[in-house]
């Protein structure tokens, strides 16, 4: 799909996402799947346990502030990928992109 994305180091996949599902899967000996949800207030879940709400605040003729509430175990490199999927990805993904 063309809004799937992989995050990799050394040629090992670290995060790959599953917009069919609506999950980003963690690789490795440690895997692990969060599931999210895009909507006004966006979130990613693990096991029923809200890691990162990601919303914004638009002002009038300014481009969007955007909050971020992430658990302080979450990695960083996970919230930056949820960040721009939620925010720049899923904006376009059935729409003319505008």
């Amino acid at each position: 799909m063309k809004n799937d994305v992989e995050l990799s180091l050394d040629k090992r996949i670290i995060y790959f996402t599953d917009l069919g599902k609506g999950r980003i899967i963690k690789s490795g000996q440690d895997v692990k799947i969060y599931y999210f949800k895009i909507g006004r207030i966006s979130t990613m879940i693990e096991k029923g346990k809200v890691l990162v709400k990601i919303w914004n605040v638009k002002k009038w003729f300014k481009e969007p502030i955007y909050h971020i509430e992430a658990d302080d175990l979450v990695d960083n490199l996970l919230i930056l990928l949820f960040l721009h999927y939620s925010t720049r990805e899923f904006n376009s993904v059935g729409g003319d992109g505008d």
